[in-house]
């Protein structure tokens, strides 16, 4: 994600509270996460499968000395194992929402291809579930591939705004 969408993103998400957790889902390089951590997020998950990504996430969360507010996990962003509340919580609290933020930034063609489907229906459980009230879903990805009409609910008010050559769609709780 560019500089000036990652801007006009958080810009858009008026903020992030002081002790707001924040999950990233196709992490990357981190950089997303790594600006949630700067502007006062409690602690971001990043989860990444691709190997040389994550050794480049890990060497950016040293970089900037955000290894104790950070949980890089490697696997599958779309695999709901990787959506579970960070430890320690009470026994049971694995299921109920913690994160106030939830980034998703899929490579392009996942949202062109067999995947998107899949994507969707992750973006909507993982606002359904994991999503704390108040907080948002961002989605990252190619107006074409991500059009307004790319998800319908009724249950969370949905937001989209496109950028030249790149789409957020916003799904608040």
């Amino acid at each position: 994600m560019l500089g000036r969408v990652r801007e006009s993103m958080y810009s858009t998400l008026g903020g992030i509270e002081e002790d707001q957790p924040v999950l990233d889902l196709f992490s990357g390089s981190g950089s997303t996460g790594i600006e949630a951590l700067s502007r006062g997020a409690s602690m971001v998950r990043f989860v990444e499968r691709e190997r040389p990504a994550l050794g480049v996430l890990r060497s950016n969360l040293a970089l900037v000395g955000a290894e104790d507010r950070s949980e890089v996990i490697g696997g599958d962003a779309l695999d709901a194992r990787h959506w579970r509340a960070p430890a320690p919580l009470p026994p049971g609290a694995e299921s109920k929402p913690w994160a106030a933020v939830i980034l998703m930034d899929p490579p392009y063609p996942m949202l062109r291809g067999s995947e998107r489907d899949k994507v969707l229906a992750a973006a909507l459980t993982l606002a359904e579930d994991v999503l704390l009230p108040g907080g948002a879903l961002v989605l990252h990805g190619h107006p074409r591939d991500l059009g307004r009409d790319a998800m319908s609910t009724s249950d969370f008010q949905v937001d989209h705004r496109v950028m030249g050559r790149t789409a957020l769609l916003y799904l608040w709780k």
